[in-house]
């Protein structure tokens, strides 16, 4: 049965199409895309921001220097997630985090980018309490860099903070969505970010 077209397939055939024609176009659109999702889901395989941003930092130059992406011809948000998960356990490997074992019984799930609208406005109605609970800096921090998918340098201005104060609150919020939220569902809202933002301004 063919899959149901969505705004994220159309957007996936987009990529493809531009790193096919004019591929630092079509990179640059990926970067935007996927780049805060990928770190959300490293997130939750090494339980560490900074891990995971350095993952996904040089999975990106890896598949840009190395003209990976140029072997991509379907299945682009597969390819993305599965090469970032693969990374993240290497790494967690490298740092004696976990063992051969355990990364041969971590299964493969990518996070859902859909859900029913009930079920949309009750993780929406979730998330904002569970933000809620973080202190101002931490919010902030979520609000401009996730949602609002602000630079790091851009966000630290605006805060008024530096740019490693602003790690630090950001990677505090994110633990604290991970253990008392599900982290993945974040991805949901990065496309419907504006509407949970309101509720912070």
């Amino acid at each position: 049965m063919e899959e149901p077209t969505n705004k994220n397939t159309l957007q996936d055939k987009e990529i493809l199409e531009l790193l096919d024609t004019v591929p630092k176009e079509g990179f640059r659109l990926l970067f935007d895309t996927y780049y805060m999702r990928l770190c959300l889901y490293a997130v939750k395989l090494t339980d560490s921001f900074e891990l995971a941003e350095d993952t996904v930092q040089d999975f990106f130059t890896d598949l840009w220097e190395k003209q990976y992406y140029k072997g991509i011809r379907q299945n682009l948000r597969q390819y993305l997630y599965l090469s970032v998960r693969n990374s993240a356990l290497s790494a967690l490997q490298k740092n004696r985090m976990v063992s051969m074992e355990e990364i041969a019984n971590c299964e493969f799930f990518p996070p859902e980018d859909l859900a029913e609208e009930e079920e949309m406005e009750e993780r929406r109605k979730r998330l904002v309490r569970e933000m809620q609970k973080l202190s101002h800096q931490e919010q902030e921090a979520i609000k401009t860099v996730i949602m609002e998918s602000k630079r790091y340098k851009e966000a630290a201005e605006e805060l008024h903070i530096s740019i490693n104060t602003l790690k630090t609150y950001l990677s505090r919020g994110l633990k604290h969505l991970r253990r008392e939220y599900k982290l993945t569902s974040l991805f949901i809202f990065l496309s419907l970010s504006a509407a949970v933002c309101r509720l912070f301004a």
